[in-house]
């Protein structure tokens, strides 16, 4: 790998991160307005238990794609130190070390998907 290469991986990097926060605003946006049309609406039993149904299919899904862009990210940045580590540089590799003791940011990601699992739940345990 060349630096222009280099240079290309990381960008495809941040690209997938821009991606990720993207696709997370629009699971976000689309379960709110979902939750709120649920909870504003007179819908029938059945129309409810679909509409609640469906907010927790979407919720999984968004809790999959958290895990796919986070093992993504993980594979692209263990590239990124590989190449490093071979030509001597540690720029990535060090952030990584010092980047470790934060809390895990897919962690409190995969908290939302989570949450409106379970408030769907109880919106049709309540019903």
């Amino acid at each position: 790998m060349n630096n222009e290469q280099y240079k290309s991986f990381i960008e495809s990097a941040e690209k997938m991160s821009e991606k990720r926060i993207n696709q997370n605003n629009i699971y976000l946006t689309f379960s709110l307005a979902m939750f709120s049309f649920v909870s504003v609406s007179k819908l029938d039993k059945i129309s409810f238990y679909i509409i609640c149904i469906l907010g927790i299919l979407i919720s999984i899904v968004w809790f999959v794609t958290i895990d796919n862009y986070s093992k993504r990210n993980k594979i692209k940045y263990e590239i990124i130190n590989e190449y490093e580590n071979r030509n001597k540089l540690k720029w990535f590799n060090e952030e990584s070390k010092r980047i470790s003791v934060l809390t895990n940011l897919t962690l409190l990601e995969k908290i939302l998907p989570i949450s409106f699992i379970i408030i769907y739940l109880i919106i049709i345990y309540i019903k």
